[in-house]
């Protein structure tokens, strides 16, 4: 295959002169070529892993010379801290994630899990996040500005860098572990839609179109820096329209046929990169015709070059794939989104008629920038059909061979070679190309190959279920059931009783489970973490609380410690005493004028004070308390109602005790005023 590459590159005598990349016609007059070792190939992504692993990307790191990172499509990652200071009682961290603007956020991740922000950009009362693209100033962050003048000031902004922003708050002791159970090794890292590509009219855009984002890397300035224009637009048209075409899933549905999301260090080899990109596209980077840059593969490309025995002049041929040494079992795994950003493996392709003699030798496919198990699985097959060549070699022609230079770039590089003296009459794929003008000869490098290409969803195996998929039982506590809310009294001093609430739930049948519960006044939220809770006594699943306020209200909450949320046990008002006094003795009505003097007896025990009720029927059930009088034990009481217009009036009296608990009514004593 004619494939430009900056590494490997030689000079034949008397090739012919012309000029890529603005290099000299010295070394440009080279045959470029990549051969069967294909750094740009399936063949070689495996060997050219990310010189910083996925774990050390999605860390956060304190490293003053860590090296940038780039990426393309969806992405999870930690970063380099650029600030770290705490300031009266909060962590405050800013994390330098991505090298240039990145298209979005989609979201925080704590701790390897996705996390929700409310609307004032926190996680919990402890924890809060933010978040700057890349577009301009990556430090911009006011609270910093206010908080810290003279340690974050304008020499320290990050121009053009995509940062987080992180702010911890320190709970108490017995919080701490529900908010931070990582302690001081908690893990923020945002979930990122990664940079912006140039579309193929131009404008930026977000794609994981594996063309877009390979053309992209070869003409930006953090990439191999190529001028636009020194791209084939028809070459590249193609494979990005090729990349875009739909594919049906066994699942239903379907997907783009090639796409592409990962990251990359600026201080990766680029060479490497491009091979990894390439991968998930089986692509190649080729010279044209004309001098510029192309890129095929990724489909099958009927022959439209046919060389036959009259132009060949000599062949060198070989068995492409050995049964006996060669692996016979393919493993492969991708990396994505639904499956947490973590290398995920998808069934092996195995050789079952050699399994059953044979013993098990693997080869591995590992492509950190697939996004999708369907998608690898594709490339898994396009890599087995392909390494089980049936002939390999290379054939010396005349100058008719200068037909097979160039390919067509509507897929892979094939020509039909027809020579049946040399027993060849197939289509090869053209793996190198040499020529010398003088010498008058062409030396083409090829490969035995069938269409590696065809896919129906009946060939695609079981994909591993994503992380919402699978069951999380330790994430997932079970629920608080059979809960009851009770007062128990407890005898004080003589004549003095207490009151404390007692709350109970069934045993779950787990002893990884602890319980928790809290109470406060009145009826806050089980959610209002405001609203001044204090903890209960708790033994196995019974929790009681300390001695309470006689006739105050008060709500207790429940969860497991450390996981799930509060729910509410119950709202209950406090009595301590819940028998009933006696009623007023003696009671009676005199009337004086327009007034009413009403007097009685209060009871020798139990007494704290007496309710009058009033109606002009008699009712008391819709009769309004219209006075509250205090007194003493056993002594006589008063109370006049004034003023009153002419009518029938009906009034009683009921006595409260210390928890006020009411007594039956006395009365009711008519008087018409």
């Amino acid at each position: 295959m004619a494939v430009f590459t900056l590494i490997t590159a030689f000079v034949l005598p008397g090739a012919g002169a012309f000029s890529l990349f603005g290099l000299s016609p010295a070394v440009t007059s080279a045959i470029f070529t990549i051969g069967r070792g294909a750094l740009w190939s399936l063949a070689g992504a495996a060997l050219n892993s990310p010189s910083i692993p996925r774990q050390q990307v999605q860390a956060t790191i304190s490293q003053t010379d860590a090296a940038r990172l780039r990426a393309y499509g969806r992405n999870l990652l930690g970063g380099q801290r650029a600030f770290f200071e705490a300031n009266n009682g909060q962590l405050h961290q800013i994390v330098v994630a991505h090298h240039g603007r990145v298209n979005d956020l989609i979201g925080f991740w704590v701790d390897g899990e996705p996390v929700t922000l409310d609307t004032e950009d926190k996680v919990n009362r402890y924890t809060e996040l933010f978040f700057r693209n890349g577009s301009g100033s990556g430090g911009d962050y006011q609270r910093v500005i206010d908080t810290f003048p003279t340690l974050w000031t304008d020499d320290h902004r990050l121009q053009g860098q995509a940062t987080f922003y992180a702010v911890f708050g320190d709970p108490a002791d017995e919080d701490f572990q529900e908010f931070f159970p990582k302690g001081p090794h908690t893990n923020v890292q945002v979930e990122i839609k990664g940079s912006l590509v140039p579309s193929l009219a131009g404008p930026l855009t977000y794609s994981e179109n594996a063309g877009l984002c390979i053309r992209d890397l070869l003409t930006h300035p953090d990439g191999w820096n190529i001028l636009p224009a020194r791209l084939s637009s028809a070459s590249w048209s193609a494979f990005v329209n090729l990349c875009d075409q739909a594919v049906p899933l066994a699942a239903g549905g379907n997907e783009p046929r090639y796409r592409l999301s990962g990251y990359y260090s600026l201080d990766d080899p680029l060479k490497d990169v491009t091979a990894r990109m390439l991968a998930t596209c089986d692509g190649q980077i080729y010279e044209t015709a004309e001098g510029e840059i192309g890129i095929l593969g990724g489909a099958w490309s009927e022959p439209d070059v046919t060389i036959t025995a009259e132009d060949i002049l000599s062949v060198e041929m070989q068995d492409g794939f050995d049964p006996f040494t060669d692996y016979n079992t393919l493993g492969g795994s991708f990396v994505s989104p639904d499956h947490a950003y973590q290398p995920t493996p998808v069934n092996d392709i195995e050789d079952l008629v050699a399994l059953l003699t044979q013993e098990r030798r693997a080869d591995q496919l590992d492509l950190e920038m697939c996004p999708s198990g369907s998608q690898l699985q594709r490339l898994m097959a396009i890599k087995f059909a392909k390494d089980r060549r049936d002939q390999v070699g290379k054939i010396r022609t005349n100058l008719v061979g200068l037909k097979a230079r160039f390919p067509k770039g509507d897929g892979i590089h094939t020509i039909r070679v027809q020579a049946p003296e040399f027993d060849l009459d197939a289509v090869f794929e053209v793996t190198s190309h040499s020529f010398s003008i003088p010498d008058s000869f062409c030396e083409i490098g090829i490969a035995s190959i069938e269409n590696p290409y065809p896919w129906t969803t009946a060939m695609e195996r079981p994909i591993p279920p994503s992380v919402s998929e699978m069951s999380k039982p330790i994430h997932t506590p079970p629920p608080l059931e059979g809960i009851t809310l009770t007062q128990e009294l407890t005898q004080l001093s003589s004549g003095v009783t207490g009151v404390k609430l007692v709350a109970r739930l069934n045993d779950p049948g787990r002893d990884d489970l602890e319980l928790r519960a809290q109470v406060a006044e009145g009826t806050p939220l089980p959610s209002d973490n405001s609203a001044g809770w204090s903890e209960m006594l708790v033994a196995g699943y019974r929790a009681e609380t300390s001695i309470l306020n006689d006739g105050q209200q008060y709500t207790v909450r429940l969860r497991w410690k450390g996981r799930g949320s509060w729910i509410s046990a119950g709202t209950v008002t406090v009595v301590a005493n819940p028998t009933p006094p006696a009623p007023p003795s003696e009671f009676g009505a005199m009337v004086t004028g327009s007034d009413v003097y009403l007097d009685w007896i209060n009871p020798a025990a139990d007494f704290y004070r007496t309710r009058i009720y009033r109606n002009t029927v008699n009712d008391f059930g819709t009769a309004d308390l219209i006075a509250v009088v205090d007194g003493l034990e056993g002594q006589p009481a008063n109370y006049t109602d004034q003023a009153l217009a002419s009518g029938t009036y009906h009034y009683w009296a009921v006595t409260l005790n210390p928890s006020s608990v009411s007594s039956a009514p006395a009365g009711p004593e008519a008087v018409t005023v």
